[in-house]
Formats: C-alpha cells, structure tokens, sequence
C-alpha cells in the first residue's frame, strides 16, 4: 500500500515500477512483469502519457536497462498473486517482499 493512494491504476502502475527497481537491484537482465489491469500494460506497452504518465516514464527508463516485457494477467489466473494482494492489505505501511511459498 502507498499511503495516500487509492486508485487501483495508479498502485498497479506503481507495483510495475517497484518490480523492475526490484528487479535492478537483484541485478536480473531479463523479466516478464505480469500485471492486472489489462488497461495499465496497454499503456506501459504503448509509452502512455496519461493519468499515470509520470509513473510510466519511470518504468520506461528502468526497462530500458533490462530486456523486460510486459503482459496481461487477470487475478482469475494469478491466483497467488491476488492472494497475496489481498493479505497484504492486512499489513502496516511500507515495502513487503515474499522470497518463498506464499503465506497460508
């Protein structure tokens, strides 16, 4: 959760961008970021400048430095993804990384 964020666009574009800071940190070179809504990939895909545009600027210039791409993936399917979501709207503010199973 982002303090003071509660569109679900712009958290979702916000997710996309912390994954590839993740990503650069753990110095990985190639990466899929899956993300839901399919709206938010079109405009990451398309380099939009829209209600997001400053958010996709970054992502934009942090995947220039990977090869990464980026694709739809409805909650239907990313079942532990939406779980996780889910549980983490239980947690107090801040960056919350799993390295493992998914919790229970």
């Amino acid at each position: 959760m982002v303090q003071g964020v509660d569109d679900p666009s712009i958290l979702e574009t916000i997710a996309c961008r912390e994954a590839l800071a993740l990503a650069q940190d753990l110095q990985l070179q190639n990466m899929i970021v899956a993300s839901d809504p399919k709206q938010d990939v079109q405009e990451i895909n398309n380099r939009s400048r829209g209600a997001n545009g400053a958010i996709i600027s970054e992502i934009i210039a942090r995947a220039s430095l990977l090869h990464c791409n980026f694709q739809f993936e409805g909650h239907a399917v990313n079942v532990v993804t939406y779980s996780l979501a889910k549980f983490a709207l239980s947690l107090r503010l801040g960056c919350h990384v799993w390295f493992g199973p998914s919790h229970d």
